[in-house]
């Protein structure tokens, strides 16, 4: 048995997980208003007094710019992938172009006069139906299982689909209750929940074209969720894979149970911030064996160790509001961008939460295309800090000193603490004796990274008399007791 499999395994026999095989039926009568959506009117398109509007290539439709109509149960004859006329929901049109809501909850650009209006049903396909469709089309040859809410395809992942299931599960029902105390209307899903598993990361990049450091994706057309089972990082550290996977799980599932229960609207923008902070903020997971969903707005372990280096550098006398501007206005997100947004929307939602609410309530009616204003060189979206400042005041430096306070008092299971980490003795030139400075990290990079910066700070002439190493420890307990010793005066 190789150790990708244990690991699972362990992890299965933990928890006590229920049987995914088979769809909950009762579940599906509780929903089966979402099946069968046959009402039409006349009623006339809704106009949307919209500063700003996104390009539908932005989502990749086909779709030139142009004036975006919303529409109300309007429906159509339309082509599907194979050309067999099927019968869509119209979701937005621009100018001479409708994006299509179809029968499995995909959404698909169609030229207007390709379309013909009809007074035919529009019958969203059941679990059974989706899985079967998926399998003739797209996957010939894998397997199926469902949830109360999933369908997963795979290979042979039984043992990864039970803990998905898991996590996802319980995650619905979470997000479910938090989204209904923040007051926001939510729906049960109109479409059975795909998640696709692909059995190696070589396989997932082949098939979705992604870059080497994606593992998981929600994607908003298909409504899809996509996972690779075994990622590269398997090969070199198979425990932080494990975890990687299972907060990728988390993370993306978010995204698609934020999508489809209405606190976000398919095709809208929201300030990447909050989109991908609300993500990491329903997304926390055990670190450990139980690899388990922890709940709603508890500590992200992995987040936190990802902000530590930042916070010994950053401290609460010198925030300027800097990397709260930043985070904030940003069009796009790094690794750590995505650990900032985590830390401020923890920190809003838990300090400032009628505000946060209102922001929450406001964004949920965003419609498909819609955005909060256009991005200016370099990535940078102003029109997100003027809205953050409506909401929760202008001093953003006194935002960020008190979100650096804020993490600082959070607890949290640092995730490699049994992992080898080096510690960085240097001894920086001073009168009237050299000053000794320590300090341990899990990467050998940062350590170096880490001693270069000290020596920068310090002219030529002392540069001369700088002195450090680097020592390697099996753990960060070790690591860490070195480093106070070497603090400690001769």
């Amino acid at each position: 048995m190789n150790f990708r499999v244990a690991l699972l395994l362990v992890a299965l026999a933990a928890v006590a997980v229920a049987d995914v095989v088979g769809a909950d039926h009762a579940h599906r009568a509780e929903g089966a208003d979402r099946a069968d959506s046959t009402h039409r009117t006349d009623e006339p398109p809704a106009p949307r007094d919209v500063s700003y509007w996104a390009a539908p290539r932005t989502f990749g439709l086909d779709i030139p710019p142009g004036t975006v109509t919303e529409h109300t149960n309007r429906y159509v004859l339309a082509a599907d992938d194979d050309g067999r006329p099927v019968v869509a929901r119209v979701y937005v049109q621009v100018d001479d172009h409708l994006v299509l809501l179809l029968p499995d909850g995909r959404l698909i650009a169609r030229a207007a006069d390709d379309c013909q209006p009809t007074e035919r049903p529009f019958q969203v396909l059941d679990g059974d139906a989706v899985a079967e469709r998926l399998v003739a089309t797209e996957f010939p040859g894998w397997r199926t299982q469902q949830s109360v809410r999933y369908v997963y395809l795979h290979q042979d992942s039984d043992a990864f689909v039970k803990i998905a299931s898991r996590i996802l599960e319980t995650m619905f029902r979470g997000i479910v209750r938090y989204a209904r105390a923040q007051r926001i209307d939510v729906r049960a899903p109109e479409f059975p929940l795909v998640v696709v598993v692909y059995r190696t990361q070589q396989q997932f990049q082949q098939a979705l074209g992604t870059p080497d450091d994606v593992v998981a994706y929600y994607d908003v057309l298909t409504n899809r969720i996509s996972l690779c089972e075994e990622s590269n990082l398997w090969k070199v550290r198979p425990e932080l894979a494990v975890r990687q996977t299972i907060s990728t799980i988390a993370h993306e599932g978010a995204h698609q149970i934020l999508y489809n229960i209405g606190v976000q609207q398919r095709l809208s923008l929201w300030p990447m911030w909050l989109n991908e902070g609300l993500a990491e903020y329903f997304a926390p997971t055990t670190t450990d064996h139980r690899l388990m969903w922890k709940g709603a707005g508890e500590i992200n372990d992995l987040r936190m160790y990802e902000l530590e280096e930042l916070l010994k550098s950053r401290t609460a006398e010198t925030a300027d509001g800097q990397w709260i501007a930043q985070t904030i206005g940003a069009a796009r997100l790094t690794s750590t961008g995505y650990a900032m947004a985590w830390a401020l929307t923890h920190y809003l939602a838990q300090n400032h939460r009628d505000a946060f609410r209102r922001l929450l309530r406001t964004l949920s009616d965003r419609g498909p295309l819609e955005s909060g204003g256009p991005t200016v060189p370099p990535g940078v979206i102003p029109d997100n800090l003027r809205d953050f400042k409506e909401y929760f005041g202008e001093n953003l430096a006194d935002i960020e000193r008190r979100v650096i306070l804020h993490l600082n008092r959070q607890p949290y299971l640092d995730p490699f603490l049994d992992w080898p980490h080096f510690t960085v003795l240097i001894l920086m030139p001073d009168s009237p004796r050299p000053r000794r400075i320590a300090g341990v990290f899990r990467l050998p990079q940062q350590a170096e990274h880490w001693r270069d910066r000290q020596e920068a700070t310090l002219s030529d002439s002392q540069k001369e008399a700088f002195q450090s190493t680097i020592r390697e420890f099996p753990n960060r307990v070790q690591a860490e007791q070195y480093a106070r010793q070497w603090r400690q005066p001769p």
